[in-house]
């Protein structure tokens, strides 16, 4: 793979706003740039960066040579042409080699929520999707297009770039889906009509369950909102989301508080209550089971003293 056969790109004058790392603890803060919810390194260095998490969807495409990421303890050795997606909010850890190239690319998909079937996208993304020519090869080279398209428009910075890479993003995400979707063959007794049928209603309450899971909301009220019976919308559910109702409620709690435990502002107590959890008994119970580890110890690990490293610059950085 070479950089750009018929563009020349200037790879560091887009990133020269950029001087610092700066870190709360693990967490990775002020990432993008001023007034843009878009980042993308053209990185050549031979360094590593330690275990660390932040809110952007990361995704690192090697050029020349492999690059090694730790992901949640999952290791991916990712070689030139691969495409690997690091979820929001996913502690993870970079290798480099002594020499080669990638593409490290930065977005803010936060604002996708809003939008219909955001919950399904995410639940795709809840691991790391490791892409090879081989293993996605229906959909690899249109989906390595649409990123060569990116860098091309991020490093050109023409008019309307972040229009256009989101628009590219967009397209991306949705081949991906119906891809991951139409692989594990969900609801198969049924007719195409159906199916679709199926996937509406099942995001249209996976909406609701994400606009109320801080209320007392039951498996019977989430069944009558579908329009399903109890029975047959536990089952497509669960076929559609890999778990049960239930467990995506908690789930969805859980990742609520994740967020609220890096404030200082709010206590433990205050935390549970808001989202969703009926007493601190039972979130501590609850978080310690699925994050292994107490909510006061995830706040200690997450948050904490203001940690800058010095000496980076624009070309020196990710």
């Amino acid at each position: 793979m070479n950089k750009s056969d018929s563009i020349k790109l200037d790879y560091y004058k887009q990133n020269t706003d950029y001087s610092d790392r700066i870190l709360e603890g693990n967490n990775e803060k002020s990432i993008f740039p001023k007034d843009s919810s878009i980042r993308i390194w053209y990185n050549e260095l031979p360094n590593d960066y330690p275990s660390h998490w932040h809110n952007a969807l990361e995704i690192c495409v090697p050029i020349e040579n492999y690059y090694d990421v730790d992901v949640d303890n999952e290791s991916h050795h990712v070689m030139p042409g691969d495409i690997l997606f690091i979820p929001p909010r996913k502690s993870h850890y970079l290798h480099a080699p002594q020499s080669g190239s990638r593409y490290i690319c930065l977005f803010d998909i936060d604002f996708f929520s809003s939008m219909r079937g955001y919950s399904g996208l995410m639940n795709m993304l809840k691991d790391c999707i490791h892409i090879t020519p081989e293993g996605f090869a229906p959909i690899y080279n249109e989906i390595f297009d649409l990123f060569s398209q990116i860098w091309n428009e991020y490093f050109q910075k023409t008019e309307f770039y972040e229009f256009s890479i989101y628009s590219h993003l967009f397209q991306i995400m949705t081949i991906l889906s119906r891809y991951q979707l139409n692989k594990i063959h969900l609801f198969t007794e049924s007719t195409p009509v159906k199916r679709r049928e199926y996937f509406e209603k099942l995001n249209t309450v996976i909406d609701y369950i994400d606009e109320n899971y801080a209320y007392d909301i039951t498996l019977e009220d989430a069944a009558s909102y579908s329009g399903f019976s109890k029975f047959h919308f536990s089952r497509l559910f669960k076929e559609y989301m890999g778990c049960t109702f239930y467990d995506y409620l908690i789930n969805q709690r859980i990742k609520a508080t994740e967020v609220l435990l890096t404030r200082d502002d709010l206590s433990i107590t205050d935390i549970a209550l808001q989202s969703g959890f009926s007493s601190i008994s039972t979130f501590n119970r609850t978080f310690k089971l699925k994050k292994g580890c107490t909510p006061g110890e995830y706040r200690s690990l997450f948050s904490g003293g203001l940690v800058k490293e010095k000496g980076s610059s624009a070309k020196a950085t990710k």
